[in-house]
């Protein structure tokens, strides 16, 4: 079934909440508090529960093709679904990489049938070893609007030249940044200082001045990054950014154990670095939240050890968090926090922004006020590393619709 009336509702469009209602017909939204509802349509009294736009995410890691020991598209579109998100972005670090439109294409045939929808970052290089320019034009053609080495830099050899081609074509190029010349043998902080991050969006900048070319700075963690976004934004540079729930709502005081659940690149920083991260995305400097879904499966069960692999499952509790740590205590609007997660990474994305009408159904419903503890057997995802397991956080989905279509209630 596709088609819905979901009433006495709080919704939220255009950066406002209001009372009211929504008809879906056919998968498609076709007028908000109608006067008359078809008798066949089914009718949900959402007894004031919040209705938004489905979350999009600029940052996923769906780990196919692979790597199904640490998650399938199957386990990463449930886990989507239950966090609300009814587009995520596929990052290319897959066996194979998606750096040719024969990989894209094999991968777009894949997600077509999993019910939320899949855009399909391309790599920046070919095989993501950093040394030669993927031929962009074809990634184009294929459907790819941005292009990243996600995980590895883009080395300075090859960011202008990427740059000048992604121009031409009119496509993004994000960069992961890490200048592993600054780091040390550890997995946290004081082993990868902040300059790692911001000395290399530093030299990006430079370069986007030169080109023109749309840049999307990944994953910020420090107060620096915040400032040079905020300065090529004043500039009027093409750029955008991206931060994730866990650099929003910890900081390194929360470390603890398991540590392996709070084994991340970028790492934690600083308190003070969390609170310019908190002000950037009030502010709009910083555009969007990203998850950096990273799951590991069952390689990864919160335990630390030299060697093992970075990375949080972030797709089921992105919202919950945020609403429980940012916005519960008034350090964020709740409208604010629904932008970020839905208008403006979809204008990123080039794709609708809000709900409208004629547009599809891609919708999540959530339950402001229900709680629920933070459990790894709950999650959809093979994933179980997560710095909030335990926590017990409020705002949770609980129904997502994509074209219409139940995909989590």
């Amino acid at each position: 079934m596709n088609s819905w009336f979901l009433h006495n509702a709080l919704i939220f469009r255009h950066g406002q909440l209001r009372a009211g209602s929504i008809l879906i017909e056919d998968g498609r939204i076709t007028e908000f508090s109608p006067v008359d509802v078809p008798p066949s349509i089914r009718k949900v009294d959402l007894q004031g529960r919040l209705v938004s736009r489905g979350f999009v995410d600029l940052h996923t890691h769906l780990r196919e093709p692979g790597g199904s020991s640490k998650e399938t598209l199957q386990t990463a579109a449930a886990a989507a679904a239950r966090g609300g998100f009814t587009t995520v972005t596929a990052m290319p670090n897959t066996t194979p990489t998606m750096d040719c439109n024969q990989s894209v294409e094999a991968l777009r045939r894949t997600v077509s049938e999993l019910g939320v929808k899949v855009e399909i970052a391309g790599a920046a290089t070919v095989g993501r070893q950093g040394k030669e320019p993927v031929f962009l034009p074809a990634l184009k053609e294929a459907g790819v609007w941005m292009v990243t080495d996600d995980g590895d830099p883009i080395e300075a050899g090859v960011m202008p030249v990427l740059l000048r081609a992604a121009a031409e074509q009119g496509m993004v190029v994000a960069n992961h940044l890490e200048d592993p010349s600054l780091h040390g043998s550890g997995a946290f902080a004081p082993d990868m200082p902040p300059e790692s991050e911001w000395g290399m969006l530093q030299r990006d900048l430079e370069w986007v001045k030169q080109t023109g070319c749309r840049y999307h700075a990944q994953h910020l963690s420090c107060a620096e990054s915040v400032a040079l976004v905020a300065e090529a934004k004043e500039q009027g540079l093409p750029v955008t950014c991206e931060v994730t729930p866990h650099h929003l709502a910890l900081d390194t005081g929360h470390i603890g154990a398991p540590m392996g659940h709070y084994q991340m690149k970028p790492p934690l920083r600083t308190s003070a670095d969390r609170r310019a991260l908190v002000e950037g995305l009030a502010t709009g400097v910083i555009d969007c939240v990203a998850t950096d879904h990273a799951p590991h499966g069952v390689e990864k069960e919160g335990h630390w050890e030299p060697g093992m692999p970075f990375g949080v499952t972030g797709l089921e509790t992105a919202f919950p968090v945020l609403f429980t740590e940012l916005v519960l205590p008034g350090w964020l609007t709740l409208e604010r926090l629904l932008q970020s997660l839905t208008e403006e990474p979809a204008r990123i994305a080039d794709i609708e922004p809000q709900l409208a009408v004629g547009q599809p159904a891609d919708v999540v419903v959530i339950d402001l006020h229900g709680e629920q503890t933070v459990r790894t057997e709950d999650f959809a995802s093979l994933g179980t590393n997560n710095p909030f397991v335990g926590r017990v956080l409020k705002g949770w989905p609980v129904l997502t619709l994509v074209d219409g279509m139940e995909v989590f209630s």
